[in-house]
């Protein structure tokens, strides 16, 4: 069909505030090519996380499609959705959430010893990661004597170790210093280079969503070019969302 890895149309999202509708999602298009990188800002409680977590299959939609890697999410059980989803998406936080009794090969590893690989066949797959994130020196040792952005690398390398076809971030240097986060904003920047990975990330910095092919805001449970303040239409939402 496309050379898309990610494609969302119509999607809508609403949840009730006791007897109130609340629609956080509106008719939201996105197209995300192969390689890639689009980054999503917007206000607290504009509905970003929400369109992360739908497009990680974490939660369904209310109306509306996905396709990852063209196959249509909405008619698929638990298990083919979970299936999908841990071999085709990777998933970093604002928290790292690395496993504290684990050093950091391990916790790189750990996604593919959940697949059933043999814990040498893992690890052997994990130390180039951890080597390209600048750790090789580090891969012994555990989260509590990492700093934070040692620690947000460990998170990068795990979220790429299954080569996922897209990787799903939401605010990834959310809790990091300024200067940390810059070297972070260069790693996520060299990612597609690296891995030919898409990214979507969700982010309030804009230095770290200039770094993005694309930059998108939440309005009004939209998509629009960042810098938008009005809804798009319906002609304004395909081109957007780059169909």
């Amino acid at each position: 069909m496309t050379d898309s890895v990610l494609k969302v149309q119509g999607l809508c999202r609403h949840f009730n505030d006791g007897d109130r509708r609340v629609d956080v999602l509106k008719q939201v298009d996105l197209h995300v090519a192969r390689a890639e990188t689009v980054a999503i800002i917007g206000s607290s409680g504009s509905g970003k996380s929400t369109l992360l977590h739908c497009l990680g299959l974490l939660d369904r939609p209310d109306a509306g499609e996905i396709f990852i890697q063209d196959v249509a999410v909405s008619s698929l059980g638990e298990t083919a959705r979970s299936a999908l989803r841990n071999k085709h998406l990777g998933f970093v936080y604002q928290f790292h959430h690395l496993l504290g009794e684990f050093d950091a090969l391990d916790n790189v590893a750990m996604p593919l010893i959940v697949r059933g690989q043999s814990l040498a066949t893992a690890r052997a797959q994990a130390e180039p990661l951890l080597h390209a994130m600048g750790l090789a020196a580090r891969a012994s040792h555990f989260p509590g004597q990492l700093s934070g952005g040692e620690r947000q690398r460990v998170a990068l390398a795990r979220a790429l170790v299954t080569k996922p076809i897209c990787v799903l971030a939401d605010e990834p240097t959310g809790n990091l210093d300024r200067e940390t986060a810059q070297q972070v904003f260069e790693l996520i920047a060299n990612v597609r280079d690296q891995f030919g990975t898409a990214l979507v990330l969700v982010t309030h910095d804009l230095t770290l969503a200039s770094k993005a092919d694309r930059q998108l805001t939440m309005v009004d449970g939209h998509l629009a070019p960042l810098g938008t303040s009005n809804p798009p239409n319906d002609t304004t939402r395909q081109i957007n969302a780059g169909l």
